[in-house]
Formats: C-alpha cells, sequence, structure tokens
C-alpha cells in the first residue's frame, strides 16, 4: 500500500532523528542526503501540523534538521504539555523543575499565534511561588489564543481535574 505525504515526511523526519541520535555527525547526513531535501520545501502549515503531532520536545528536536527547521519550533500553533515527558523516575521535584523550565522558556521564545494550548500536569506546579500560570496566561493572551485546556491532578491522586476554555472574538457593536 503506498504511502501517504504525511508518513513519508514523518518517516524522513524519524531517519534523520535516528541518525542524529545514533553518533552520525551532521556533516556526515549532510554529505547523505539527496541534494533536495524535500522536508525542507514543503509548506510552513505542513511543517506546522508535522510539529504539532510530535511531543513537545521532540518538536524543539527539529530544530537540528537543517537551517530551514532552526527556528520552525518556535512558531507552532498549537501547544501540548504534558509534564509525563519529563518524567526521569528518579527525583519527582528536579522533573517539576525541568518542565516549569522548559515550558516557560518555550513560551518566552514562541514567536507567533498560539492557537490552542494545552497543559497536562499536577496542581502542585499550577500554582507554584513562581506564579508560572499567572505568567503563561498573559503570554497566551497576547498570542491570539482560541483554546486553552488545562488538566490537572493531585500528586498521589487518580482523578484528574480538566478545564477547557474556548475563545470566541468578539463582534464589534454596529453604528
Amino acid at each position: 500500500m503506498p504511502m501517504s505525504e504525511t508518513e513519508l515526511v514523518r518517516l524522513a523526519l524519524t531517519v534523520k532523528v535516528y541518525q542524529m541520535d545514533h553518533g552520525s555527525s551532521p556533516t556526515k547526513i549532510c554529505k547523505s542526503v539527496v541534494d533536495e531535501d524535500i522536508i525542507s520545501n514543503l509548506p510552513e502549515a505542513l511543517r506546522d501540523k508535522i510539529l504539532c503531532c510530535l511531543p513537545i520536545k521532540e518538536a524543539v528536536g527539529t530544530c537540528l534538521l537543517s537551517r530551514t527547521w532552526r527556528y520552525t519550533w518556535a512558531s507552532m500553533t498549537e501547544l501540548m504539555f504534558r509534564r509525563a515527558d519529563f518524567a526521569s523516575g528518579n527525583d519527582s521535584a528536579d522533573d517539576d523543575r525541568r518542565f516549569l523550565k522548559f515550558t516557560d522558556m518555550f513560551l518566552f521564545l514562541h514567536n507567533g499565534p498560539i492557537l490552542k494550548f494545552c497543559l497536562n500536569t499536577v496542581a502542585n506546579e499550577m500554582v507554584s511561588t513562581g506564579g508560572y500560570l499567572y505568567r503563561w496566561m498573559l503570554m497566551l493572551s497576547r498570542n491570539k489564543i482560541k483554546e486553552i485546556q488545562l488538566q490537572t491532578s493531585i500528586r498521589d491522586s487518580y482523578k484528574p481535574i480538566q478545564y477547557k476554555y474556548s475563545f470566541n472574538k468578539a463582534q464589534g457593536a454596529k453604528n
């Protein structure tokens, strides 16, 4: 069965990331790639869709693929931050700090509209003394946000709490 264009792009991304993870230097990879870089020539909207399908840490990792992809992650329109992606299994407090710092830095460096923002984390992190949640909401409000999904749970609790907000464009008053 023939592969769709999206499947081919995902396969090509996987191969490049695999090569980077297994010790191949960027120089060797560039020499082995065909003259035409099909992935980098994709329309910007398609590149955004590809990145939105990846876990957020892997989306940032695509900056290693080529110059074209270096800052593509910084203009993603749909963001999903999952605390579980930062679990090392060793120190929960250290995982919390890494997650908060990554999310904070990502939003600070983001450039462009954010249409959808999903945050899946532990309640303790949401209302931390550092005021992360308040700062993130301020950043989102300045980036044309359309939908916010917050899913929290209390540490050692199995019942998640979910919030979903959608923002409709306000209609202007008619004279």
